[in-house]
């Protein structure tokens, strides 16, 4: 059985397209676009993620994907899909199964130490509503979610260590 954690977020099934069970996704990623060659789609039907291999799929605007998956033939079928979360396995996110992909919702919980002013608190949520997306800690800070300033993740520990500029907080 694939669990949670094997999973990453893709979008929405929001209807057929066309006549021969083509989908409509929604999605406010590019996680398809980049993933390394995907060979199954899962949707989360009654519950439980289920995997339908992927035939083909396209990009269809800045935000949708159209895709194929095996066995779903008619309009009929592929409406039962309609309306259900989708999911990529991770491991087809990156080219190291032995590193796991994560998002700026995976760091969720995860304590953040500053390399000059040591623990800053725990990312509570994340912002991604603007173009800069921000954790909010549960400090009442709140830090870019910026690469660059990030040193090192140490998912064992929960950890994310972080170089911010002076001033950012205040220590």
């Amino acid at each position: 059985m694939i669990q949670e954690n094997e999973v990453i977020l893709l979008g929405t099934c929001t209807r057929t397209h066309g006549r021969r069970g083509e989908l409509h996704i929604i999605s406010d990623n590019d996680l398809l676009s980049v993933a390394e060659d995907p060979q199954f789609l899962l949707f989360r039907l009654n519950q439980i993620l289920t995997p339908f291999r992927l035939s083909e799929w396209r990009e269809k605007g800045a935000n949708a994907y159209i895709v194929s998956l095996d066995r779903i033939t008619t309009e009929e079928q592929a409406a039962r899909l309609c309306g259900n979360p989708v999911y990529l396995l991770r491991r087809d996110l990156t080219d190291n199964p032995d590193e796991p992909l994560l998002t700026w919702q995976d760091l969720i919980d995860y304590e953040v130490i500053d390399d000059q002013l040591g623990p800053i608190g725990q990312i509570k949520n994340v912002d991604d509503s603007t173009l800069n997306t921000l954790f909010l800690l549960n400090s009442g800070a709140v830090i870019p979610a910026h690469e660059d300033f990030i040193i090192s993740i140490d998912a064992d520990a929960r950890q994310l260590h972080v170089s911010l500029p002076e001033g950012l907080i205040n220590g």
